[in-house]
């Protein structure tokens, strides 16, 4: 487990985005082709591509139980309920975790308004809750794909 969690930071941290880092770290195990999910990734990291939107390495972690565990026909009520119930599993114990499942509040600095990303970058502003962000999306991905389940 602790792995493929530190493949997913140790990603985020070579400059990745936090989505990209899930996808691309969960993804070539169970099929998805690297660069396929860096591809599918991309516009998701830094809260949906900047818009105030939800953190990129929650959204690459649903990506990931979509990928997995996720129904294939819209009459698979069984796997419909199933992957709701995961995902929500997932968003609850991640907003435990970081407080909030939107990038702004777990950043503390709201990407969308003009010039904050490059002062965030600027002044390394990321370098601490996102990593912890793309540790605590793997951690809860890696606890659900192992099945444990309320």
């Amino acid at each position: 487990m602790k792995l493929r969690v530190d493949e997913a930071v140790a990603m985020f941290e070579a400059g990745y985005s936090c989505a990209q880092a899930l996808l691309a770290t969960y993804g070539p195990p169970h099929g998805l082709d690297r660069d396929l999910a860096l591809r599918l990734a991309s516009p998701l990291g830094g809260g949906l591509s900047r818009s105030d939107g939800p953190c990129g390495a929650a959204t690459g972690a649903v990506l990931v139980l979509g990928l997995i565990l996720g129904h294939r026909g819209p009459d698979d009520a069984e796997g419909q309920e199933r992957i709701r119930r995961l995902t929500q599993e997932f968003l609850r114990r991640y907003a435990a975790d970081r407080g909030s499942t939107l990038c702004t509040d777990i950043l503390g600095h709201n990407l969308a308004q003009p010039g904050v990303a490059e002062q965030v970058k600027a002044q390394g502003l990321s370098k601490e809750p996102c990593p912890r962000a793309v540790r605590a999306a793997a951690g809860i991905l890696e606890t659900l794909l192992q099945g444990e389940l309320p």
